[in-house]
């Protein structure tokens, strides 16, 4: 934007002669005008949605879209004093925090610059952890029913954060009923149960009773 003057240079040919001439010359002017029209810059931060996974995670950038179409505005025209970017560990949604007044007009040739901003963000789910113990019987022998195996599915715990999974049922006697197969672990330092959604499918343990014929032989003391 702005205006200069229109300079110019002439030479006479060789057969001229200047004595011949008077020459006056005037120079023209030429101008340059901003665009009044408004211009749009919307900024679109990026967004991502991932899983607890004990580490920091994050997301960064933007889009850019420019209106009206055609527009000889781009995105070397405008500056950005902030920081695209989201970052968290613990499960949660994170904000860019991008602002319109952090995009400024930087091109002189456009007299009115619109930021529309849309924020960006991070959001890390919980993990889905699914644990399941055994259903079992067993006919009367004396000894302790037990099944401490305990099936872990879904997307499971970050390595290191628990430990020592088992399903701690027992049960020796037909009088003792139905028994649950509890589950239990062991919170690390870094377990936080916020990050997890923890389902327990407990099954059920239970003694049933000899069914076979027991004889038992008395013999008569005569001594």
């Amino acid at each position: 934007v702005g205006n200069s003057k229109n300079t110019f240079t002439y030479e006479l040919n060789g057969n001229t002669k200047a004595i011949n001439y008077t020459i006056t010359t005037a120079e023209g002017e030429l101008e340059v005008t901003a665009v009044t029209d408004e211009v749009v810059v919307t900024i679109t931060g990026h967004n991502s949605t991932v899983t607890y996974n004990g580490s920091e995670q994050s997301v960064n950038g933007y889009d850019v879209s420019i209106a009206p179409e055609g527009v000889s505005y781009t995105t070397a025209d405008f500056s950005f004093n902030g920081t695209a970017e989201a970052k968290g560990t613990d499960a949660g949604t994170y904000q860019m925090g991008l602002k319109a007044d952090q995009f400024a007009n930087t091109n002189g040739n456009f007299k009115k610059v619109t930021f529309v901003v849309e924020d960006g963000s991070l959001t890390i789910n919980k993990r889905n952890v699914v644990l399941t113990s055994e259903t079992a019987s067993k006919t009367y022998d004396g000894t302790a029913l037990t099944k401490p195996i305990v099936k872990v599915t879904g997307d499971g715990f970050v390595a290191g954060e628990v430990s020592d999974i088992k399903a701690t049922g027992s049960v020796t006697h037909v009088s003792a009923g139905e028994v649950t197969n509890t589950i239990t672990y062991t919170e690390g330092e870094k377990f936080n149960a916020d990050n997890y959604d923890i389902q327990k499918t407990e099954g059920k343990l239970w003694i049933t009773a000899v069914t076979a014929k027991v004889t038992v032989t008395v013999k008569e003391n005569s001594g």
